[in-house]
């Protein structure tokens, strides 16, 4: 929805690796979902998949950020555009949360904002932030090394709330 909204080319369409992925990804839940109970009772292949996964999500959300900041004039309030790179990250990194898009914000007022939009707010906020602002200053490749510390912290969160449950699910 990003590149839409940015005048971009659809990510699927751009990359075929992603479309294959889907294939690949719609093939295994749909005809092998003995796979998700398997990962889900292996704490290794759980973390690996969390990581990979949350890997991704980090590149969506850094590259489509850094698009939106491309792509959007800066209103003359501040040197860059602000709100707008971050909510296209915000939306990019949410998994899809809005979509179909008749749903509209029913998920929000339902349930509150999910573990993946409030990671992905936060991500796409402190990316934008550190690499805008006068924090990324003195720092060699701020854009590569933002990206990591936006994996880290997306990876590091999602751990935290798959556990955390875990915990508490086995204390009650």
């Amino acid at each position: 929805m990003v590149p839409i909204l940015i005048n971009s080319i659809p990510v699927p369409l751009a990359q075929d690796a992603y479309m294959i992925a889907i294939i690949i990804s719609f093939i295994l839940h749909r005809w092998v979902p003995m796979s998700r109970d398997v990962v889900e009772q292996s704490a290794p292949l759980k973390v690996c998949s969390i990581v990979l996964y949350e890997t991704l999500r980090a590149s969506i959300v850094v590259g489509l950020t850094s698009a939106a900041g491309n792509a959007i004039a800066p209103s003359g309030v501040v040197a860059y555009p602000f709100f707008g790179p971050i909510m296209c990250g915000t939306i990019a990194g949410c998994g899809g949360a809005f979509l179909p898009l008749d749903k509209g914000l029913a998920p929000i007022e339902k349930a509150g904002l999910g573990q993946p939009m409030m990671s992905s707010f936060v991500a796409a906020s402190g990316y934008h932030l550190f690499v805008n602002t006068s924090l990324s200053d003195d720092v060699v490749e701020a854009p590569k090394k933002g990206h990591v510390l936006v994996a880290a912290f997306v990876i590091i969160w999602n751990l935290n709330m798959v556990y955390s449950k875990k915990a508490k699910a086995k204390k009650d």
